[in-house]
């Protein structure tokens, strides 16, 4: 007991100095002698998933600006624990660093697809490209004040302070554009061309689809099933009502089962899976993965809003979905709203899966009805907009305001928007929407405190769940 004690301590300590440490050297350093720099006009700082090795929308972008502005530098700011994903060739630097300090110090552009901590201030005349990594259905930025399980004030205030120096923000449809303006509310420009990763996904061909099924080693007559579950915590097990070998084994004869966990658990694998199951977290690129798939099983995942882009199959498993609204957050009813059956139980899924019922023409109508509110900017072409725009210094014009729709989803929430983002002390606290788990001496255990989607904030405790009228 007394050795952890010390183990622990001296953890804390060593986390204490190298936080004072990074103080000093961005005060000094970075604020007294890199910020003094000039900026550089042909420097363009890339990051994606809070320094993750370069995927999504960002490495769509760099790729697309190797083609269309090779006079560019791209570098990539990337965790250390990722630099063995690294492809050859392409330049970075580790979080934290002298060489990364100067780069945010005297990029002219950036490209994220989060909402990282930046060790220094924006400085005049840097452009920020917030790419996003999905498609909101969950709350996000000052919404998260109204989840059941909501983060502290200083987190909304926090996430809110960032998006200040976005100059542009990536859309893909009228729904996503009100849902970032409201969500985050600052001054940047809202471009509307679509998520440069679904270009790939939008000019694919059968010989595309091909060699993406021969790369995983699936026959040609497989069905490959992608479930791709999204985040909840990270402390939480990945399934709690749902058990994953039971319904690989209720598979027909001729499926495959292709499981992409979230990033956030990628890195502990899953062992013990049943032979007709792949594991496809790690070391693929998720567009590989939509283009292989025969059928997409997701929960909330904001993976369906993309692959809806592919006219296939989607089928939603949403057994805990009154929770999961409460105790996050969501725009409208996914379950009212859906591109494609929604099972209510595991039993339910099978079903679904064993009888084909997602290759109905009328799931066919709801997946054209879903492309045309929710990808309505998707054209193929996003990834050279962003460079043309942003790099490159074209006209927006073409790209901004291009209008709403005459109405919004089905269960569109009841919550305004926040008035106070800078200050969520004073906003009205408004029940949250949907119904919270039974405590734990009732039935089965309520979900633990969901962290925000940036790893960084702390959270807090929630607040009643007890329902205002006319809120459910």
């Amino acid at each position: 007991m007394i050795g952890r004690r010390v183990v622990r301590a001296a953890r804390r300590a060593r986390h204490f100095a190298a936080r004072a440490v990074r103080g000093i050297q961005d005060r000094t350093v970075g604020r007294w002698f890199y910020m003094r720099l000039p900026l550089d006009p042909s420097l363009v700082a890339y990051t994606a998933l809070w320094h993750r090795a370069p995927r999504g929308n960002p490495l769509a972008i760099f790729r697309k600006q190797l083609e269309l502005a090779p006079h560019l530098r791209g570098v990539w700011i990337v965790r250390k624990q990722d630099l063995h994903l690294m492809p050859e060739g392409i330049d970075y630097v580790t979080p934290r660093t002298l060489a990364y300090l100067r780069l945010i110090a005297t990029a002219t552009v950036f490209v994220d697809d989060a909402n990282p901590h930046w060790s220094l201030p924006a400085r005049e005349g840097q452009r920020y490209v917030q790419t996003h990594h999905g498609t909101a259905l969950k709350y996000m930025g000052a919404d998260r004040h109204y989840s059941g399980k909501r983060p502290s004030d200083a987190t909304v205030v926090t996430m809110h302070r960032r998006s200040q120096r976005w100059t542009h923000s990536l859309s893909t449809s009228p729904y996503l554009t009100e849902v970032w303006q409201r969500a985050y509310q600052n001054e940047c420009l809202q471009l509307e061309v679509g998520f440069p990763r679904n270009d790939r996904l939008i000019a694919a061909t059968d010989t595309d689809r091909a060699a993406a099924r021969a790369k995983l080693g699936l026959e040609p007559h497989e069905i490959a099933v992608l479930y791709m579950p999204t985040w909840r915590t990270r402390r939480r097990p990945r399934e709690e009502d749902f058990d994953l070998d039971d319904f690989a084994g209720s598979l027909p004869p001729g499926h495959r089962l292709l499981v992409r966990d979230h990033y956030y658990h990628d890195r502990r694998g899953r062992s013990g899976m049943p032979d007709q199951v792949l594991d496809v977290s790690t070391g693929w690129e998720v567009e590989e993965l939509y283009l292989a798939s025969d059928l997409l099983l997701t929960d909330y995942s904001s993976a369906m809003f993309d692959y809806a882009l592919l006219d296939k199959p989607i089928v939603l498993l949403c057994e805990d979905w009154d929770d999961y609204r409460w105790s996050r957050g969501a725009y409208f009813d996914i379950t009212a709203d859906a591109p494609g059956p929604v099972a209510m139980t595991a039993s339910e899924l099978v079903g679904v899966i064993a009888s084909r019922e997602y290759a109905s023409p009328t799931h066919e109508r709801r997946r054209a009805s879903f492309r045309e509110r929710f990808a309505t900017y998707e054209d193929g072409r996003a990834s050279e907009t962003v460079v043309r725009v942003v790099l490159l210094g074209e006209d927006a014009a073409r790209f901004t305001n291009r209008g709403r729709h005459e109405s919004r989803p089905a269960g569109w929430t009841t919550h305004p928007p926040v008035s106070h983002p800078e200050d969520p002390s004073i906003e009205e606290r408004l029940a949250p929407i949907g119904m919270p788990r039974p405590s734990p001496a009732i039935a089965t255990p309520a979900l633990q405190v969901e962290e925000d989607d940036e790893p960084s904030a702390p959270s807090a405790p929630s607040v009643a769940s007890a329902p205002s009228p006319g809120l459910n």
